[in-house]
């Protein structure tokens, strides 16, 4: 069984930046006098945004085990999408310039039937997971008999 989730690069870096700003803001208390205390309090509760961004991502996977791709997202209430490996005919990878550069993308799945494309936003080395998407649905389609 391998599990697919989204990056938490950017998570990760808003709460480092973020970080470093309440920090900075709780010195400033201490070195200045004049500095209001509700500064350090604010630039505090902005650690909440990293975290409020994080849960979602938390809860959201997609797992390949068998013969089946199963996506399921959602924090309270949830989504689950299960699609027959066998069914997939195109496996593709989208990323922006900014993507590009920190090593993430997002992955397509083109399956035959009426909802045909899924959509996996942020995957850390998107080529690679694609490539293991299609290797596997192939696979698949070999195993049933089906015959691309």
């Amino acid at each position: 069984m391998t599990e697919i989730r989204p990056t938490t690069k950017f998570v990760k870096a808003g709460a480092i930046v973020l970080g470093f700003i309440a920090v900075v803001a709780w010195g400033c208390l201490l070195a200045v006098p004049e500095t209001k205390l509700w500064m350090p309090v604010a630039a505090t509760a902005l650690l909440l945004w990293p975290f409020a961004k994080w849960i979602p991502i938390r809860f959201n996977v997609t797992t390949l085990a068998g013969d089946r791709l199963r996506s399921e997202t959602g924090v309270l209430s949830k989504s689950t999408r299960n699609l027959m490996l066998s069914r997939i005919q195109d496996v593709g990878v989208n990323q922006t310039l900014f993507q590009r550069m920190v090593g993430v993308g997002d992955i397509w799945i083109e399956t035959a039937g009426i909802s045909s494309r899924v959509i996996l936003a942020n995957i850390d080395q998107p080529q690679k997971v694609a490539d293991m998407l299609l290797d596997a649905a192939h696979a698949s389609g070999h195993s049933s008999g089906v015959t691309s």
